[in-house]
């Protein structure tokens, strides 16, 4: 009886730990399936962002695995060339024979290399003035805009609202940094807070600002200091990952250099971008080259 009461509580023992086994296998391969899944997923994603860039990228002393997601981010979803391309009507940010909204066109959707997010597109004042769309809603913060006082702009006949916001140069600059020649820190504070580090178009500081004689402020409400139109209380949900493969991605697309370019009215610097010439370009990459190999010694 002894032997066989053993024989039933080893029979058991080897049971359970059988359970056992099985179980925690089964109750940790979720989460490791979908660590997997996640890096299958972003490998996926840079393959995509290699495969549908427009443009040949310089990869020399760049990560490669973040240019792809860069790419995949700022081709793919946030769609950047269409608010910073430089091109205009009739195919904007599309090729000839590419625009995807036309009838018949023999490339399918084909971007237009040559303007691709050198910036230039107008989007209008940031807050137009109130008489000359017929007043705001009741109820609206501010009522009325501008504050009461501000000039006639013989441009538009109404009270002066600021200038016309265009979008900016992102392609790389002559020392390889994007958006008008930005540090990584810069831009991810540009996406996270809206900063204009460039202070382009402040805040108007009363209704005799120098500035409106310019065409260069901005009246309030509207905070001058951050960027307009651009949505970065949007983009500033993305991870430090995220923003750091748009970064790298940028970094390493071709530089359109518009220095002797006409600037748009009241916007002096925000199409300018010096890509510094050839000279400039081969010290950038010597540089580039000799601090990779002082690295690996």
């Amino acid at each position: 009886m002894k032997t066989q009461q053993l024989v039933k509580m080893a029979a058991a023992a080897v049971l359970t730990l059988g359970v056992i086994a099985l179980v925690g296998p089964l109750s940790t391969s979720p989460t490791v399936r979908a660590q997997d899944n996640g890096n299958s997923d972003e490998e996926q994603l840079v393959r995509i962002g290699y495969a549908i860039t427009p443009v040949p990228l310089n990869l020399e002393g760049k990560n490669r695995d973040l240019v792809g997601l860069g790419s995949f981010i700022v081709n793919a979803q946030g769609d950047c060339n269409g608010c910073h391309t430089a091109g205009g009507p009739p195919n904007f940010n599309y090729a000839n024979n590419g625009n995807p909204y036309f009838l018949n066109q023999p490339l399918g959707t084909k971007t237009d290399p040559t303007t691709y997010l050198a910036g230039g597109t107008p989007f209008g004042q940031a807050v137009p003035s109130s008489a000359s769309v017929g007043g705001f809603p009741s109820g609206s913060i501010p009522l009325s805009y501008p504050p009461n006082g501000y000039p006639i702009d013989p441009t538009t006949g109404f009270p002066y609202a600021g200038p016309v916001i265009v979008s900016r140069n992102l392609t790389p600059d002559k020392n390889g940094r994007p958006e008008g020649g930005h540090t990584l820190a810069e831009f991810s504070e540009i996406l996270r807070t809206g900063k204009d580090f460039d202070n382009i178009h402040p805040t108007c500081q009363s209704d005799t600002d120098p500035n409106i004689v310019l065409g260069v402020c901005i009246p309030p409400p509207v905070d001058g200091s951050k960027l307009q139109v651009m949505p970065w209380p949007v983009f500033h949900n993305m991870t430090d990952h995220q923003i750091a493969a748009i970064y790298e991605y940028l970094s390493a697309i071709p530089c359109i250099d518009n220095t002797f370019s006409p600037p748009p009215a009241g916007a002096p610097n925000q199409l300018r971008n010096d890509c510094g010439g050839d000279d400039a370009r081969a010290r950038q990459s010597h540089a580039a080259g000799a601090a990779r190999r002082t690295s690996r010694q």
